[in-house]
């Protein structure tokens, strides 16, 4: 191996010190500053997300004013900076005033970590909402709107009710940052959280989640910079490419945010359709099943510069054989001229369904029905693990697969005793009973958010199709019928357009379900729902004590 030239190894541990000195004094001061009274970590991480949200309004705000007329419908600036600095500067102060009250607890149960976790996304998706209202984006009087509009932001699902057209410069640019801060929250918890406590089986030792993510160095911090450093440079690559493909130069930065986390926001009401560049398209293709590839494997196989690591591994594999299958299928079910452009948009429709990122260059009901049935297929199963897609994860699908054959071989030969392997890798039976159980709940979840779905509007196929793609942070769903038999709902605004308060709530709660796994989020309301569970027990307890005997 050639050793690196020390100059550069210089630079780079001087880079890596620098890192490394600005986060300790970021977490120094933070322990210094709260040592109240009272003692929460959960209140803490609340508090801290909500005031780290103002140096990113602070930006989109800037932004607004150097560059929101290049993405304003309307051709002006600043219109959104005023509102987004004022709701920034109120949360951050109030944050800051009540973490002084607080302080972290000694020791911290994987259950409380779990309940952080949750609570942390659902402080962000606040503060998202917050603009929102602030900036007028949606009536004051419409929460339950700001609230889904925010959860789509921050877990990057491509469901909304708002068209990029009617955004200002500022909210274009923080409901794209939003969604991009999202993946970047997501690798932290990756390496930080995950293994740990084994959420949904995404500890598995099938050598490509968060195992492999532990390999890419000896400390955590190191692999947190790796992984967002290749985070980073995937975008840049794929802004340059939509700016050489002829996009505008700032809606190319914005649509690389959104492209690189699997976001699928659009400043355009038609998505990348919009644009009709064959060129944009092909960019997306790339972009968007780069973002369906493990990122502790992309990154072993450019720093090793060993291409074949692709190869060798099975959920890559997969992941490939997915793609191609299935657009060969679409292309072939889909009426049409068997074409260059009937190919790739059958393609860009595969990789934007099974990266989860929503992208629309063709209206998925100018699909064929088969074509729509085997694109809920690839929306349930997702990207590749320890990746910036949602779903239900390409290396679950793998175990799952070796646990079934295991299986039916046991139902041959009773007395077999084997372990399941995955490639070179085992896999424990905790593992197996984590996969198992997401996908138990999962299932459990759908069914009765499809009911509360339909009761608010939509019929049973949009119900239910929406339900599984909003859990798998994709976003667009089958085309829905009014009571009439005409066509009502198509496209990625639409699902969420025609439904009540209540059904955009649950689509809400359903996107932050998927991107924070279903197990977190059940731990999480057995946590807040525990108080009240064991104030019931006690008073059940209470009633049923026999009364003592009296004194003589």
């Amino acid at each position: 191996m050639t050793p690196r030239p020390a100059r550069r190894a210089r630079e780079r541990e001087r880079l890596r010190r620098l890192v490394v000195r600005v986060a300790r004094a970021a977490d120094g001061g933070l322990h210094r500053w709260a040592q109240g009274p009272y003692e929460s970590t959960l209140t803490v991480v609340l508090l801290v997300v909500l005031a780290a949200s103002f140096p990113v309004f602070a930006a989109c705000a800037v932004f607004d004013w150097l560059f929101g007329k290049h993405v304003a419908a309307s051709g002006q600036s600043g219109t959104d900076a005023v509102p987004l600095l004022i709701a920034g500067a109120s949360m951050a102060i109030v944050a800051v005033g009540l973490l002084r009250l607080c302080r972290f607890e000694r020791r911290i149960t994987e259950r409380q970590t779990l309940t952080a976790l949750v609570l942390g996304s659902f402080a962000a998706v606040a503060a998202v909402a917050i603009a929102h209202l602030a900036t007028g984006v949606v009536e004051p009087t419409a929460v339950a709107t700001a609230f889904a509009e925010a959860a789509a932001t921050v877990t990057g699902t491509n469901s909304t009710t708002l068209h990029g057209t009617e955004l200002g410069g500022g909210m274009a640019v923080l409901r794209a940052a939003g969604q991009w801060l999202g993946g970047a929250a997501f690798i932290v918890v990756l390496v930080r959280v995950l293994p740990h406590l084994g959420v949904g089986g995404l500890d598995s030792d099938g050598g490509v989640a968060t195992r492999s993510a532990r390999r890419l160095a000896p400390r955590r911090a190191g692999t947190m910079g790796r992984l967002l450093l290749l985070y980073g440079a995937i975008t840049v690559l794929v802004a340059i490419g939509y700016a050489v493909a002829g996009m505008p130069l700032a809606q190319s930065g914005l649509h690389a945010l959104t492209t690189a986390s699997t976001g699928g926001f659009s400043t355009q009401a038609g998505s990348l359709g919009a644009f009709g560049s064959a060129a944009i398209e092909w960019v997306a293709i790339f972009g968007m099943a780069a973002g369906g590839v493990s990122l502790p494997l992309m990154f072993l196989a450019i720093r090793r510069r060993d291409p074949g690591r692709f190869i060798r591994s099975y959920e890559f594999r997969l992941y490939v054989t997915l793609i191609v299958l299935a657009s060969a299928a679409v292309a072939l079910w889909t009426p049409g001229d068997f074409g260059s452009e009937h190919v790739r948009r059958s393609l860009f429709a595969v990789v934007s369904v099974v990266s989860t990122t929503g992208f629309e260059a063709t209206p998925l009901l100018d699909l064929s029905t088969g074509s729509q049935a085997l694109l809920m297929v690839l929306m349930l199963i997702g990207g590749m693990g320890a990746s910036m897609a949602g779903g239900f994860k390409v290396v679950r699908l793998l175990t799952l697969g070796s646990f079934i054959g295991r299986e039916l071989r046991r139902a041959i030969y009773p007395t077999l005793a084997q372990r399941l392997r995955l490639g070179r890798s085992t896999i424990s039976e905790t593992t197996i009973s984590r996969i198992t159980g997401e996908l138990l709940l999962a299932a459990l979840l759908i069914i009765p958010a499809s009911v509360v779905l339909a009761a608010s509007g939509l019929d049973i196929v949009g119900a239910l199709t929406y339900a599984v793609s909003t859990l798998s942070n994709v976003g667009p769903a089958m085309a829905a019928v009014d009571s009439t038999g005409h066509l009502a709902v198509v496209g990625s605004t639409g699902h969420l357009d025609a439904v009540d308060w209540l059904g955009r709530t649950a689509a809400g709660l359903l996107m932050l379900s998927g991107r924070m796994s279903v197990t977190a989020a059940a731990v999480a309301l057995s946590v807040a729902m525990y108080p009240a569970a064991a104030a019931i027990r006690h008073g059940q307890w209470r009633r049923r004590k026999p009364a003592e005997p009296s004194a003589r």
